[in-house]
């Protein structure tokens, strides 16, 4: 039985939640090799392709698309889903990243991944959790999902009072501060004035 071609390599990064051409190009195969091999692949369905260049074994749009676009984490009303923050059911993943993307919104089986830009330096308040037992993720602490949602105007604030008592009043003010905008630092203050009462 003949050895398949660069089969290590290709185990090592299909494990990845995503992964291209660029990752087999690293691993001394050629680009030319690495194209037809990849699509070769998802044409048998032994991977996805997720959008171009892009590809996962991964059935999950979450355990993806945090890892669509660099650096990025998951906030919003995924955050707040994922942290039982709130009884709604997102209909769409939303990441936050630093980085421009041609699009900002993919469909991944079946499910919207809406990505949001902020700048360079509100990428802070995230952590890595274990997600279904086997993946990490980035993911918003309550703290920066009021901050992010503050700042993209996505949120009903009705819908941050969970998000408000399961925060640190101290951390969220930190956050606010980093945050440079008058209006969050107004915003939060009046966030945790309002659950004093």
């Amino acid at each position: 039985m003949p050895q398949i071609k660069y089969k290590d390599e290709l185990e090592e990064i299909i494990d990845k939640p995503v992964f291209g051409v660029e990752d087999l190009v690293k691993r001394d195969i050629s680009r030319g090799y690495a194209k037809k091999k990849l699509h070769n692949l998802a044409e048998r369905g032994k991977i996805k392709r997720i959008e171009r260049g892009k590809y996962t074994a991964l059935d999950d749009p979450i355990a993806v698309a945090p890892y669509l676009t660099q650096p990025s984490y998951l906030s919003l009303w995924t955050a707040l889903n994922i942290r039982n923050l709130t009884d709604q059911i997102p209909f769409k993943v939303q990441v936050i990243t630093s980085r421009r993307r041609y699009k900002r919104e993919i469909k991944f089986q079946g499910t919207p991944i809406q990505f949001h830009q902020i700048k360079k330096d509100m990428m802070y308040g995230y952590e890595y959790i274990i997600w279904q037992g086997e993946r990490r993720i980035p993911v918003a602490k309550p703290e920066k999902i009021i901050i992010d949602s503050l700042y993209l105007n996505r949120i009903p604030r009705e819908e941050l009072s969970q998000a408000v008592k399961a925060s640190d009043p101290e951390l969220l003010t930190q956050y606010a501060e980093l945050s440079g905008q008058k209006k969050i630092r107004r915003e939060t203050k009046n966030l945790l004035e309002e659950q004093v009462v």
